[in-house]
């Protein structure tokens, strides 16, 4: 869209909020959010900071809060249930230490400055 141009942090920005959207409305994955919510059933609010699609399963990266980041292995089975889904939770620090792109450092970032606005 000409003229609809957007600096890439607000960019950023906006994909991460329409993810939030997507995840909590169930359209990204049921099985997801069905995941999340077992393993955090307060979670409200989460970012998707990363998805790596792979050839039985799609990886999430999902920011849970300012401190910790679950990373989900969601099997593209139909008749798979939410305890088959794999949860692991790193800190955020720790995942920060690790090798990334710089476009997953960029919306670790901006998803880490959405969180903590989130909070106040």
């Amino acid at each position: 869209m000409i003229g609809m141009a957007r600096n890439p942090h607000e960019q950023i920005k906006a994909e991460l909020l329409n993810s939030t959207t997507s995840l909590f409305s169930g359209s990204t994955s049921g099985l997801l959010l069905s995941a999340l919510k077992s393993t955090f059933p307060l979670l409200s609010f989460a970012l998707i900071v990363n998805w790596i699609p792979e050839q039985v399963e799609d990886i999430y990266w999902v920011l849970i809060d300012s401190e910790r980041i679950a990373i989900l292995d969601v099997p593209r089975l139909s008749g798979v249930d939410k305890a088959d889904v794999p949860v692991e939770v790193l800190t955020v620090h720790t995942l920060q230490k690790r090798r990334l792109s710089v476009e997953t450092r960029r919306k670790l970032e901006v998803a880490l400055e959405l969180m903590l606005e989130q909070r106040n």
